[in-house]
């Protein structure tokens, strides 16, 4: 067998992801030998190849043993019931800069409606997290924008009709995608709010930063200073996203996303974890002293039931501390 002198490689280093693999059968790799020409100080250099047998991920890779069990025991959970807006084309600086862009596009909103909503920290910075079901076209647009508004919904058939008008996700039918006509950007999948009464606050505002930051990349283009700051042209503002106002909606939390590292493509199953820093706490209509907001367990929505135990406040656990 003839010696490979001088062979030289490149590895990148990967851990492997699940347990069992296919393989493809002509994955062909080509590298430099040195071969002697029988001649002492000329050696040849001949370019030579191989077919190689790599392991690459399963197609359909097989579930855990205790993924549906597991799905059992969440389900008899309550989660509490949260809609997440946010705008597709939020404005960036770099963005109005990028020489490569033919227009400005409008803001479309977005919406979803998430189930694992709950507080990541109170102090001292109050944080709130919750994860989505990838792919989805919220969670990039949340991610290019950096802000979102969680919608904390009441117990009752307001709630309900909110929450369950975003669980089929933000795309609309193609001949209605408001991104195709860059003229007059529209409330997109918030349009149904109207039917439920249900205002969304902030649309005039959006679109006047929309216009700003047109009217500013045209007067940057016209310097010729496109990719570079200019001090003589004021910076567009933004900011503004859909707040939802009515019955139905008892808080608004006002949050700025938090970056974490996406998850792989092609991850099975896949989920992305959102931390978002509250900013704002803005209070709804559907507000009571001892309402509790909209929970869902076991496929549909949920009202907590009475109560069984009173529990003290902090105060009264520091106050009775002590005491026999």
């Amino acid at each position: 067998m003839k010696s490979l002198d001088g062979l030289r490689w490149t590895l990148k280093p990967t851990r492997p992801r699940y347990a069992s693999f296919y393989t493809i059968p002509r994955a062909q790799v080509s590298f430099l030998t040195r071969k002697s020409s029988g001649q002492a100080g000329s050696p040849r250099w001949l370019y030579q190849s191989k077919i190689l047998e790599r392991p690459v991920k399963p197609l359909n890779p097989t579930r855990h043993v205790l993924s549906q069990p597991m799905r059992a025991v969440m389900r008899q959970l309550p989660h509490p019931v949260v809609v997440i807006t946010t705008l597709e084309n939020a404005h960036s600086i770099a963005e109005l800069r990028d020489g490569s862009k033919d227009q400005v596009l409008p803001p479309v909103p977005r919406a979803m409606t998430v189930s694992s909503f709950t507080s990541l920290s109170v102090d001292p910075v109050p944080r709130v997290t919750f994860n989505v079901s990838l792919p989805s076209t919220t969670y990039q647009a949340l991610m290019k924008c950096g802000r979102f508004n969680a919608h904390i919904l009441s117990s009752d058939d307001h709630g309900v009709r909110i929450a369950d008008l975003f669980t089929r996700g933000s795309r609309l039918p193609t001949a209605e995608e408001t991104t195709k006509d860059v003229g007059e950007p529209d409330l997109g999948v918030l349009a149904g709010l109207e039917k439920l009464g249900v205002q969304v606050l902030g649309r005039e505002r959006w679109r006047q930063e929309w216009e700003q930051a047109k009217d500013y990349r045209e007067k940057v283009a016209g310097t010729g200073d496109i990719g570079t700051n200019n001090p003589d042209v004021d910076l567009p503002p933004s900011g503004t996203l859909p707040v939802l106002q009515g019955q139905g909606v008892m808080h608004v939390l006002k949050c700025e996303y938090r970056h974490l590292s996406p998850p792989e493509e092609g991850d099975f199953d896949h989920h992305a974890i959102v931390i978002g820093e509250v900013l704002d706490i803005i209070p709804g209509e559907s507000q009571s002293e001892n309402s509790i907001a909209l929970a869902y367990a076991d496929r549909a929505y949920r009202q907590i039931g009475e109560k069984l135990l009173d529990r003290p406040t902090s105060d009264q656990e520091s106050s009775s501390d002590g005491k026999s």
